[in-house]
Formats: C-alpha cells, sequence, structure tokens
C-alpha cells in the first residue's frame, strides 16, 4: 500500500515521543505581532505544563501566536484525554485557525512556520484516532510549508529547523523500501541530518531551546539508544521543572525505558501531590500499573489497571491494560482472574498503538506465556536485578523450542543490564545461534545489542557486522523498530 511504510514507522513512535512533538513554543523573531508578547509567554508556560485553561485565559483569538497557543492546547488536550467526542470539533477549530493564519499578509517567517506547526500536530492527532491517510497528507503539507520557510529569506529563523529537523528524522526512519515513496512527495531527510538541525535549536539561547532539548533527549533515548545520557540530561531539566504534569510524565517514561522504575514511581507520587490545575491525565494510572507489575507488587498493579480503563474515554492501551491485567493473575496464580481478563483483552479497545498491537499478538497465542519467564522478563525490564537473579536459581520448566531460546535471551539481557557484559555476549551469541531462522525477535534483537556492546567497545568492524545482521532478519513483530535503531547506529559509525 502507498505510504504505508511510512505510516507504519509514524506509528511506531511513542506515546512519549509524538506527544511532546505537539508542544512547542516559540520566541523567535523581529515581527512583533507575531511573536509572543508577555501575556503570550505566560500562557505557553501554564499550556505545556497542562495548566490548560490557565493559559487559554490570557490569549487573544486575534493574534496569531493566540491562534498558535490555542491550537497547541487543544492538541494535547484530545492527545491526552484520549477523547474521540472532541475529534470533530478539533478539526474544524484547527482549520478555522489555519485559514485565519494562512489569510494574513505577512512576510515574517512565523506565517508559515506556525502552520506547519498546526499541520503537525493534527498529523499527530490523526495517527491517534486511526486515520492513518489524512495524518500523511498533513505530514506533507508541514513539511511543504516549513520547506519553503526555509529559503535563504529566512535561513537564519532558528525554529525551522526545529519542525524541519523532526520532520528529517521521520522520512530518514522510513524503511528503505519505501523511500522510493517518499521522493516521489519530494520529501527528503536523513536521521542524523534531522537530529543536528534539533540540536542546533537546543544550543540558542531562546525560548524554543529547553522544547528542543527534550525532543533531543527522546530520541537519544528512543532511537540511539542512549537512554542514560537522556535519563541524566532529562533529570537535571525536570529538577528545574517539577511543577510542569508534563515533563514529569516524560521523564517517568524514560525512566521505565531505561529500567529505572523504581525511580519513575518516585516521580510518579511527586505528580500526584500536584494541585487540581492539571489537565486530568489518566495515562499515568497505566504508567503506575506497568511498574507494580514489573515489580511484582500484583495487586496495586491490578488496582492502576483497573483505574486506568475505568477512567479512560477513548480506546487506546485497554486492550494491552487488560492483557496486563491478565498477567497479574496469571504470574500470581488466579487462574479464574485471568482466563476472564484473557478473554476480554481479546475484545476490548483497538490496536492502533503498538502496545495494543503487542498485546494482540501474545492474545492470539495458542498457549499463555511461560510464567517464571515472564517474571524474569518483567522483573529485568524494571530494574529489579537482584529479584531476577535470585528468581534464576529456581528451577525453570522450559516446553518448547521458543521457550529454550527465550530463557537464554532473558538471562543475556539481564547479565547484559548488570554490567555482566563478557557473559552478555556469550548468551547472546547463543541466542542467535539456537534461532536459526525462526521469525521470533529474540535473535535479530541479540544481534542489535551486540552492536551496541561492540560500538562501546570502538570495535567498529564487529558493530557494523551485527548492525547489518539485524537488518537481515524478516517478518519479526518489532522487525521496524530494530532496523530503524540498527540504521541510525551505522549512520553514526
Amino acid at each position: 500500500m502507498v505510504l504505508s511504510g511510512y505510516i507504519h514507522f509514524i506509528k511506531r513512535v511513542s506515546l512519549p515521543a509524538y506527544l511532546f512533538f505537539c508542544t512547542i513554543g516559540y520566541s523567535y523573531a523581529s515581527d512583533v505581532d507575531w511573536q509572543f508578547n508577555e501575556q503570550e509567554k505566560k500562557a505557553y508556560q501554564h499550556i505545556i505544563s497542562l495548566r490548560l485553561e490557565q493559559g487559554e485565559l490570557l490569549l487573544k483569538k486575534t493574534r496569531p501566536a493566540s491562534l498558535y497557543l490555542y491550537n497547541l492546547s487543544e492538541t494535547l488536550k484530545i492527545i491526552v484525554t484520549d477523547d474521540p467526542t472532541m475529534f470533530d470539533n478539533y478539526e474544524v477549530g484547527v482549520k478555522h485557525r489555519t485559514d485565519i493564519i494562512d489569510g494574513l499578509k505577512s512576510g515574517s517567517p512565523y506565517k508559515n512556520f506556525y502552520l506547519a506547526e498546526m499541520y503537525l500536530q493534527k498529523a499527530f492527532v490523526n495517527l491517534k484516532f486511526g486515520n492513518d491517510w489524512t495524518a500523511a497528507w498533513d505530514f506533507r503539507q508541514a513539511y511543504k510549508l516549513i520547506r519553503k520557510n526555509s529559503d535563504r529569506q529566512h535561513a537564519s529563523f532558528i525554529p525551522n529547523y526545529k519542525s524541519m529537523g523532526l520532520l528529517h528524522v521521520m522520512i530518514g526512519s522510513v524503511p528503505e523500501r519505501y523511500q522510493w515513496i517518499m521522493s516521489l512527495l519530494g520529501m527528503h531527510g536523513t536521521v542524523q541530518q534531522g537530529i543536528a538541525e534539533i540540536q542546533r535549536v537546543a544550543d540558542s539561547d531562546g525560548m524554543f531551546s529547553q522544547e528542543a532539548k527534550v525532543v533531543h533527549y527522546l530520541l537519544q533515548a528512543y532511537l540511539l539508544n542512549e537512554s542514560d545520557t537522556a535519563v541524566s540530561n532529562f533529570n537535571e531539566l525536570f529538577q528545574l521543572n517539577d511543577k510542569n504534569l508534563l515533563f514529569g510524565y516524560l521523564y517517568m517514561s524514560l525512566l521505565i525505558k531505561n529500567s529505572q522504575s523504581e525511580t519513575a514511581l518516585d516521580v510518579f507520587n511527586d505528580l500526584m501531590e500536584l494541585d487540581d490545575n492539571y489537565l486530568e491525565f489518566n495515562f499515568l494510572n497505566y504508567l503506575a500499573g506497568e511498574i507494580y507489575l514489573q515489580k511484582g507488587d500484583y495487586p496495586l498493579a491490578e488496582t492502576y489497571f483497573h483505574d486506568f480503563i475505568k477512567n479512560s474515554k477513548g480506546e487506546n492501551f485497554i486492550k494491552d491494560a487488560y492483557y496486563k491485567l491478565f498477567l497479574t493473575y496469571w504470574i500470581s496464580n488466579e487462574e479464574d482472574k485471568a482466563i476472564r481478563a484473557h478473554k476480554k483483552a481479546q475484545s476490548a479497545g483497538k490496536t492502533i498503538s503498538e502496545a495494543d498491537k503487542h498485546a494482540s499478538k501474545s492474545l492470539s497465542q495458542t498457549e499463555y506465556p511461560n510464567k517464571m519467564i515472564m517474571k524474569l522478563r518483567l522483573l529485568t525490564d524494571g530494574g529489579f536485578y537482584q529479584q531476577a537473579e535470585e528468581l534464576l536459581e529456581q528451577p525453570f520448566v522450559l516446553n518448547s523450542k521458543k521457550e529454550r531460546v527465550e530463557f537464554v535471551y532473558r538471562k543475556a539481557r539481564l547479565l547484559h543490564k548488570s554490567g555482566k557484559i563478557k557473559e552478555a555476549i556469550g548468551l547472546y551469541q547463543e541466542t542467535i545461534d539456537a534461532s536459526g531462522r525462526e521469525n521470533w525477535y529474540f535473535a535479530p534483537n541479540a544481534c542489535l545489542q551486540l552492536g551496541y556492546i561492540y560500538r562501546a567497545q570502538n570495535d567498529t568492524p564487529w558493530a557494523k557486522n551485527y548492525f547489518n545482521q539485524v537488518l537481515s532478519y524478516k517478518n519479526h513483530e518489532y522487525k521496524t523498530s530494530l532496523d530503524n535503531k540498527a540504521k541510525a547506529a551505522l549512520e553514526q559509525l
């Protein structure tokens, strides 16, 4: 299908990533009528902290910057609440605001910049609700506008590079077999080019530099496998913005990704103490449930997943929440509840998000997961390494080739994350050899991890060898994600 590769990549952008890609504010230009005034600067700070009502009260809808900020507020509201009943009004509002700005005569670089950003925001909303083709068109519109804005007349307008940088990262991450479609649409760019452009804005001294830093940290973690650096950088940023609910959520997400779930739980508890002036953020319940599931506190995991499901206005992550409820019951030997949750998960929600797609694939398996392997995986993912090592001292019953391969792979992941690199290398290679050409993701991810290890050891030939091996595997469930990471690593090398 035309554009399917492009759409498939964009959908892999995690909730943290695409949520913040919509949270952009600017204060750079000589045109006073278009740049933020003092009231709009205050409104912007409220909005990106998810104090939307306070921010909107400061806006005047006759000003372009206020129209942009109102659009940003509405975008965050619909993405965070996941409320499909807001969608029609949101589309009408975006068209109204873009029509007003487009109709204004101005030579200011802000004009096309605001328009491009509003199309980007609308694109991510359309993706969230499964409108793939509309989203692809919105991205193309944003690309055309920001390219037009980046001509010689406005080449020094720094915010251009944030928008273009994001677009270049996305275009460069499209699978190679679909790059001809990008060329046909006149869209070109590479991951490294995009990251450099985002870094250029992050290094500037404008109000926008903080947001560019956050986007850069997200790309470091989710694309470049530099999670330790990203978490360290984000920690410094969050300490200066600890009343910012959006930043807290993103920091929490990075910590979970980096197997620091206990610290993420501390951040969650701090966020729960904020006052009532913020937009209700139900997804935090989902993240808390995930942490407690990893930790093995199954009653609390059950509570938070139930709270997330009960308070959800949309259907994204519902299937995965029910699947994780099934895991809490299954691992804790509440088999009757597990069976009911498994059945409910099969029919609940949609499969737009990657988490829901993965849950759907897991639910389609003919057998329930191996309890011991799943506990080992969850403890390792959460960074509870001592408990994971203690679990390995217990007997594991492995009933199939897939379970035997996964057991070796899970031990490799635990040793790698624990800093036992030499032992991890041997187990990763064992995973690759034992997998053969099965379409499980264990072998390609083992190759990716070996590539990272050899890159860290400055052994470029072996690193390239394993990154290229990642690309050779076909039809596994994480192919697009792993291929993107391998390609990004090869570009860096």
